[in-house]
């Protein structure tokens, strides 16, 4: 797939923030200032640095489990072992997963022209944006799935990037829209990680944030290093009043939502109300979720510019 000017022009070196030089015959980008070269795989750059910011190493330990979190190598791991593009047979979990994804689009602005996909997976997101005319950067730390992303959807406003969000490689306030669902709950540092996106979204742009509402992070003892592993390398856990102290300071405003009533889930009531309009279908998820003590599954965080 071809790079179009319009996204090479978005793109930066991800630690100077100097501009790229794309050259199509050795599928490389170059910084004229620096030197430093990197590789276009398939049409998608990658852009990581082998150097990492010095306090970075700071956040990478998951100092609860007394061991030290190596994220890059892991989620480049992770790409390789577990298929995102593989959708669940499970016609319950379906249907949760499915309205996840409904109430993410709710929130994206129809006048957004650029969307960022963070952590993109099975690149859902592009499937449903592309379509409609939005441009979407399906964007991953592993080259597997944005690569596989562009393959699956080739678009002339479908691009990857691989790139890690704390040295992400995109000019500043150039998205209209950033997606980052399941993925904050991951990060060693969830502050600089929203001060990082936050960074790159226009005035007037939404950052939408979906995480594991009020969870019980459980570990297990690794039978390879010894050490407790916390499951599903999960590392936080958010509340409605807990995220709020890692918003940027910049946000104009912020709201929160919980949402996905662990009643309908497990009484598989929601599967039922499959067929509704999102709109009904929110009504009697807000009624599950207040007869339960606002019991859910998920906690979605809009944040402004």
């Amino acid at each position: 797939m071809a790079l179009t000017s319009r996204y090479l022009q978005l793109l930066v070196h991800p630690v100077h923030k100097s501009p790229l030089f794309y050259d199509a015959a050795a599928e490389q980008m170059t910084d004229p200032q620096t030197g430093d070269r990197f590789p276009v795989k398939e049409g998608v750059p990658v852009l990581l640095t082998d150097s990492i910011i010095s306090e970075l190493a700071q956040t990478e330990r998951h100092l609860e489990a007394g061991t030290e979190f190596r994220y890059k190598e892991h989620y480049q791991n992770d790409a390789v072992a577990y298929d995102y593009f593989e959708e669940t047979s499970f016609p319950v979990e379906r249907t949760e997963i499915n309205r996840l994804r409904q109430t993410i689009v709710s929130r994206i602005p129809e006048r957004a022209q650029w969307i960022l996909d963070i952590g993109c997976g099975g690149s859902w997101l592009a499937k449903t944006m592309v379509p409609k005319g939005y441009n979407v950067i399906s964007t991953d730390i592993s080259d597997i799935n944005p690569v596989r992303a562009v393959r699956n959807l080739p678009a002339e406003n479908h691009f990857g990037l691989v790139a890690d969000v704390f040295e992400l490689p995109l000019k500043e306030q150039s998205m209209d829209c950033i997606v980052a669902s399941e993925i904050i709950e991951h990060v060693p540092d969830p502050k600089r990680f929203l001060d990082a996106l936050f960074a790159v979204l226009k005035p007037g742009g939404v950052l939408i944030v979906t995480t594991p509402y009020n969870e019980v992070i459980r570990t297990s003892l690794c039978i390879h290093c010894n050490r407790l592993t916390p499951h599903n390398a999960h590392l936080h856990s958010f509340t409605e009043k807990s995220i709020r102290k890692y918003l940027p300071a910049q946000a104009a405003n912020a709201k929160t939502t919980v949402f996905n009533s662990k009643l309908l889930v497990k009484t598989q009531l929601q599967h039922l109300f499959r067929g509704v309009p999102l709109s009904l279908w929110s009504a009697v998820d807000k009624l599950g979720i207040a007869l339960t003590g606002r019991k859910a599954y998920r906690l979605m965080a809009e944040i402004y510019r």
